[in-house]
């Protein structure tokens, strides 16, 4: 899922750049899937947000971002156990407790969400739509 998340963001990202869309909801939630993914990452090691989850980024920072997280995760993954339970404090303050395996789940899930909404702005504007299917992605060389 790693593989997957890093490679579908980046072609999201150079999607993006060759539709030029012209609702700026379209930048601002692949901004919010790479933030939300780097505030797990940070919520995962105890450490404080050092980004917003809303803050607008450009094409570039996000691509470097998107590399930068792939290469946490895989960090993560490698130096902790998925049962490994985490508290920590949401954006409203709010305090929660969850393994690392249910982060990443939620990792995951969301920016597939978040990407399925892009895809939709990016119909309504009468731009293409961009394959993103997991399924389709485990069919490339990625996987390989």
């Amino acid at each position: 899922m790693n593989d997957y998340n890093r490679q579908v963001n980046a072609d999201f990202i150079r999607h993006l750049e060759s539709a030029d869309p012209v609702n700026e909801r379209i930048n601002l939630l692949m901004s919010h899937i790479v933030n939300a993914h780097q505030i797990w990452l940070e919520r995962m090691r105890g450490e404080r947000m050092s980004v917003k989850v809303f803050e607008l980024r450009t094409y570039e920072q996000l691509s470097n971002q998107i590399e930068k997280n792939h290469k946490d995760t895989a960090e993560i993954l490698e130096s902790k156990s998925l049962d490994e339970a985490v508290n920590y404090v949401n954006t409203q303050r709010q305090r929660f407790r969850n393994t690392i395996a249910e982060m990443f789940l939620h990792l995951f899930n969301h920016s597939s969400y978040h990407r399925g909404q892009i895809n939709q702005l990016l119909v309504q504007e009468g731009k293409p739509a961009m394959v993103s299917d997991f399924i389709v992605y485990s069919r490339t060389e990625i996987f390989e």
